[in-house]
């Protein structure tokens, strides 16, 4: 009887919240404040996963930046060294070009000089001919035979 007096007790203490509850239709607030909380804790571990993920990546990307400089270091010396050989090799380059040009330029206009030397001997030939006849008869009389064809 005493338990029975306990429980009227407790009931009478709280006499709205079996109403409040029944108002809602059913639906708990602790179970959605629940679901709530797994939510939330799904959340924070996907969250834990991609920070795991970046974590993971940056140091594989300080992996390549490191293999890079150490690449760097070994090449940059040699590129160092070559670069002015290259240079120079340029600039002797464009100096062989200059001249090259300049020869080229002389040499462009030979062909018209040897033109007019074999036209002026091809002339010369033709005014020598009378010349030529007559050293040949000359030559005959004294007893010499033209040379020839």
């Amino acid at each position: 009887m005493a338990d029975e007096h306990n429980e009227s007790n407790q009931t009478k203490s709280n006499p709205g919240v079996g109403d409040f509850l029944g108002m809602l239709g059913g639906a708990n607030p602790m179970m959605v404040f629940g679901r709530a909380l797994e939510g939330a804790m799904q959340l924070s571990g996907e969250i834990k996963k991609s920070v795991l993920t970046f974590n993971d990546t940056i140091t594989e990307l300080n992996k390549v930046a490191r293999r890079v400089n150490a690449i760097l270091d070994e090449i940059e010396g040699p590129i160092k060294e070559i670069v002015p050989l290259v240079q120079a090799s340029a600039k002797q380059a464009k100096s062989t070009i200059k001249k090259a040009d300049g020869v080229l330029t002389q040499v462009s206009t030979l062909p018209a000089e040897v033109t007019q030397a074999i036209g002026t001997l091809g002339d010369l030939a033709a005014r020598l001919a009378p010349l030529t006849q007559f050293a040949e008869t000359a030559g005959a009389m004294f007893g010499i035979k033209p040379s020839g064809n």
